[in-house]
């Protein structure tokens, strides 16, 4: 029997990337916590950015061209009190923000808004004559797909319903907001609408419970599914740093299923443990590791390693 080497945390060195609190430190004083929190907003974005295009680490600013809509989506504020925040920070230099347009069958029509936010303390943030100028997106393109116009993600995100279980508002995802400002088409699917935050206890069972989803669905959207759960599941047991473990179990449960070997559920019962056992160990360390101990006791594990 051969068996299946299984994924352990991979060790980054890290890298030094401008820290917002540097930038906006001198001007705390003068802007509301509102108003901090969309500028630490634009600022990732703007970081995003710069490591999506290898730009390097050293440049005063980042130019970005999004959508105000999404933006405010977001954040959770009315368009009006977003662009009240966006004009403070034009005025203090941590931004300078301007609608675009492109053309739409002859027509000029704003295709979103440009910022370039800067990132280091003391540099004055400016658009220039061919920021203004560039294309950002193909609009006929854009519309044609039906599904990648900021009206259409904001269409979908209010058809989905605007209030949690829990009576809270819902949120564009940042997983979206960053997907269209980063032109990154393939994220921008219904299933990454909503921020996924680490759910309470009985909202993490809910998550377990709906894992014989992946069975059924389609195989192009299976992957995304499945990532979604093991963030979930890595955030909820606090074992993001290894992250790659829950993504491989569930597929190695998966592709069980597809070999004729009940392995869904016997996951779903040791997941249920596994969330007792996290409430009443405190200060568990190795989750994963306890899963496995679970999972040999169900008598799955060998099939699961196994080619």
């Amino acid at each position: 029997m051969t068996h299946t080497h299984i994924p352990t945390a991979t060790v980054h060195l890290p890298i030094s990337y401008p820290t917002v609190e540097a930038v906006v430190r001198p001007f705390e004083p003068l802007l509301t916590a509102n108003a901090i929190h969309l500028h630490k907003l634009l600022h990732r974005l703007a970081l995003d950015h710069l490591v999506s295009k290898e730009m390097p680490l050293g440049v005063s600013q980042v130019v970005i061209h999004t959508s105000g809509e999404l933006l405010a989506a977001h954040l959770g504020f009315s368009e009006v009190t977003l662009y009240k925040h966006l004009k403070t920070l034009n005025q203090l230099g941590l931004i300078h923000s301007k609608g675009h347009t492109s053309d739409f069958y002859g027509l000029a029509r704003k295709d979103g808004t440009l910022i370039a936010v800067s990132l280091h303390d003391g540099v004055k943030a400016r658009l220039r004559y061919w920021d203004l100028k560039a294309k950002y997106r193909d609009l006929r393109a854009d519309s044609e797909s039906g599904t990648r116009t900021a009206w259409a993600i904001l269409q979908a995100f209010r058809k989905e319903g605007v209030k949690s279980q829990t009576g809270e508002r819902k949120t564009l995802s940042y997983t979206v907001l960053s997907a269209w400002t980063l032109k990154n088409p393939d994220q921008l699917t219904p299933v990454n609408l909503f921020d996924s935050k680490p759910p309470g206890p009985a909202r993490l069972q809910e998550y377990i419970y709906a894992l014989p989803d992946i069975l059924e669905a389609h195989q192009k959207d299976r992957g995304k599914l499945i990532e979604g759960f093991a963030r979930v599941l890595a955030t909820s047991f606090k074992d993001t740093s290894n992250l790659k473990f829950w993504y491989w179990i569930l597929w190695r449960c998966f592709e069980g299923e597809c070999r004729g070997i009940s392995s869904i559920s016997p996951l779903v019962n040791a997941l249920t443990r596994l969330r007792t056992d996290v409430v009443e160990w405190e200060g568990l360390k190795r989750p994963g590791g306890l899963l496995i101990k679970r999972l040999k006791v169900a008598g799955i594990w060998d099939s699961l390693i196994s080619c």
